[in-house]
């Protein structure tokens, strides 16, 4: 498994945390961004638990 780009690390910490503004933000830089990063973003998504809830 390669490692977590910038953007993608920053959205993993931000998905822990629940920080809603902060994953929106990350989103719209990584959906204007790599197609990898897209794809590692659903993952954190899918296998995280999102700190607010």
């Amino acid at each position: 498994m390669s490692a977590q780009s910038e953007p993608v690390r920053r959205f993993a910490n931000a998905w822990k945390r629940g920080d809603d503004d902060e994953i929106n933000t990350i989103t719209a830089e990584i959906l204007n961004g790599d197609d990898a990063d897209l794809v590692a973003m659903s993952r954190v998504m899918a296998n995280t638990a999102h700190g607010g809830k």
